[in-house]
């Protein structure tokens, strides 16, 4: 899933400077809040590899999405399903 992929759909890009992470560099990353107890957060900009991004969940560990068809079928099932 790309990065573009990601924006299409609605992410909103988070940036983290060196300064608030002290960690020598600065990264970002995508996140957006489907509903109540339900977020996607992608990878740090900094282990992304050809532009292939992958989501997941702190509220489920066991959702990881690498694929925009997944995506589109996760919030489908999200917006039909869970989040009325």
């Amino acid at each position: 899933m790309s990065e573009e992929d990601l924006i299409k759909h609605g992410f909103e890009k988070v940036v983290v400077t060196d300064e608030e992470s002290q960690n020598g560099y600065d990264y970002f990353f995508y996140v957006k809040e489907y509903c109540e107890g339900i977020t996607l957060h992608s990878t740090d900009s900094i282990d992304v590899k050809d532009d292939n991004w992958t989501l997941s969940s702190y509220e489920i560990p066991a959702i990881e999405i690498s694929k925009k068809n997944h995506l589109a079928e996760f919030t489908k099932m999200l917006n039909n399903i869970i989040c009325k």
